[in-house]
Order: C-alpha cells, then sequence, then structure tokens
C-alpha cells in the first residue's frame, strides 16, 4: 500500500527523532542548538527532499500548526542548506507559536550567512523589536522579606507566603502582512491581445492590398473570360476577402482582450499574502496568439 507524500515524510522524521535529540535543549527537549554550518555540497536528490520537506511544513503552517512546521522545515534546510529564505520562514513560525528567543535565532543565522541582503537593516529592526518583547515579557523580581523583629517573649513564627508581582502578558505577534499588488494575469491578457490585434491589423491591411489589386483588373467586381488576367485578379480578390474576414476577426478579438484585461486589473483589489515566503522554485506562464492555416471561405466564381 503506497503512502503520501506527506505520510512518508513523517515516518522519515519519526525514525531520525533520536538523531535529532542530540541538539536539543536538555531541559525543555526544544531544538535549541544552533543551526548547523553550510560545509557540505547539496546534490539533487537533497534538494528535492527539501521541497517535500517544505512542502508538508506549508500545509501544516496554513493549518496553524506552526510546531510541525518548524519541524519540517528545520528538516529542509538540513538536506538543503543553501536555502537560507527557510530561515526566515523558521522566524515567522517561531514568532507565531511564541518562541521568540528561536524567532531572534533564526533571523540572525539569516543575516550572518546572508550579510548583503537587501533587507538586511529590516530584519535587525525586527530581531532589536523581538528583544524587547522578550524584555517586557521577564516577571519582576520579588519583593524582599520584611527583617525579623527581635521579641523578648517567645513567638511562634509564622511564614507569610510573598506574592510575586503579576508577569507582563506576552504581546500577540503581529499577523498583519503588507499587502501586494495587483495580480499580473489582466496584464498578460491585455499583452496577448495587443499581439492578437497587431496580428488581426497586418492580415486585414494584407487583404485590403490584394482586394485593391484585383480591382485594377475587374472594377466592378466581375470579369469576363475573355479579359486578361481576369482568372488571377479573381483568386487574388477571394484571397483578400478573406483575409479581411479573418483580419478583421482577430483585430476585434485582440481590442477586446485589450480592454477587458485592463478593466479586469484596474477593477481588482490588491491581493494579500499571510503565508511565508516560498523558498522554492516558481514557474512563469506564457500566452502566445497563432494564426495558423486552413481557414475555409466562399469561393465565388467570376466575382468576389
Amino acid at each position: 500500500m503506497g503512502l503520501s507524500l506527506r505520510g512518508f515524510l513523517v515516518a522519515a522524521m519519526i525514525s531520525t527523532s533520536s538523531a535529532a535529540a542530540a541538539g536539543a535543549d536538555p531541559k525543555t527537549g526544544d531544538p535549541k542548538a544552533a543551526f548547523p554550518p553550510c560545509t557540505t555540497t547539496v546534490t539533487e536528490a537533497d534538494r528535492k527532499a527539501a521541497q517535500g520537506a517544505f512542502a508538508a511544513g506549508q500545509g501544516s503552517f496554513n493549518e496553524a500548526d506552526y510546531q510541525t512546521a518548524i519541524t519540517y522545515w528545520r528538516d529542509a534546510y538540513r538536506r538543503d542548506c543553501s536555502a537560507h529564505a527557510l530561515l526566515l520562514n523558521l522566524a515567522r513560525a517561531y514568532e507565531l507559536k511564541g518562541d521568540r528567543g528561536e524567532a531572534v535565532n533564526a533571523l540572525e543565522t539569516y543575516l550572518q550567512r546572508k550579510p548583503d541582503v537587501a533587507e538586511a537593516d529590516q530584519i535587525r529592526r525586527r530581531i532589536e523589536n523581538l528583544k524587547a518583547q522578550m524584555a517586557a515579557e521577564k516577571p519582576a523580581a520579588p519583593a524582599p522579606a520584611p527583617p525579623v523583629v527581635p521579641v523578648t517573649a517567645p513567638v511562634v513564627a509564622t511564614a507569610t507566603p510573598i506574592t510575586s508581582a503579576p508577569s507582563v502578558a506576552p504581546t500577540p505577534p503581529d499577523t498583519t502582512e503588507t499587502g501586494h499588488g495587483r495580480s499580473p494575469i489582466p496584464l498578460i491578457v491585455a499583452g496577448g491581445g495587443g499581439v492578437l490585434g497587431v496580428v488581426g491589423a497586418v492580415v486585414l491591411a494584407s487583404g485590403v492590398s490584394k482586394v485593391q489589386d484585383a480591382e485594377k483588373t475587374c472594377p466592378t467586381h466581375k470579369c469576363a473570360d475573355d479579359v486578361p488576367g481576369a482568372s488571377e485578379a479573381i483568386e487574388l480578390g477571394n484571397a483578400g476577402r478573406r483575409q479581411q474576414v479573418i483580419g478583421g476577426v482577430l483585430l476585434g478579438a485582440g481590442v477586446a482582450a485589450v480592454g477587458g484585461g485592463l478593466l479586469w486589473y484596474f477593477l481588482s483589489s490588491p491581493s494579500g499574502d499571510t503565508s511565508p515566503k516560498t523558498a522554492f522554485f516558481l514557474r512563469r506562464a506564457v500566452t502566445t496568439p497563432a494564426v495558423g492555416p486552413g481557414y475555409a471561405g466562399i469561393s465565388l466564381r467570376g466575382s468576389f
């Protein structure tokens, strides 16, 4: 019986749990060890395995199961240590889980391995804010016990419980993400319509030219058989009329696509991205209009 990708990854991680425990915190069991250095060469098999672990972690993250997402993403980064953007994913998952210390650790490791990244200053400010929140969460020190006053008569000492100051409630993580621009799909549609319109205009102009050339021999669109070049003019005129129809259809469709794409773009609302950055491959889609032979037309003998 086959296993799904996610089930296979879970089984693989359970089998390696004893090895991962060597770098865990001895008190809590959480993975507090620093990220291992990236000194090995990443193979294609490692990269594919890392992609599978990342996809499984993405599913857990979308379900708000941040601990499972962290487990998958740490395994993905262990397999492909060149995918440093995974450290940003891990920092976000740790922050949403409430473990700001590990979030700071992931962000600082990212800056060490990508010191020339464009958003380095923004990441440093984020680290400072997380450290400030961690400092605010530390409970206040308990008040000192009052001094004992000596008495002459024997008394029975009773212990007075000391109540510590209430700890500051943790600040909920900021889950508001910066809004992104509109989808580029309407612009792709409009661009494809522009290309289609240009093709239609060229075909239409060619058809008009052929009809005009045929009219030089047959001004009334009718030619007697004894007129020199009559058959060639008729064929040329019919071909021109067909090209006019095809070009007009293409031009109209292109203009409609341009107008519809631009209307779609300006009426659509900007989209927001609440998921972490994807560290792996993105595919890009391209649309190309094509005009092929085989269009049927009506051929009238002796006129066009």
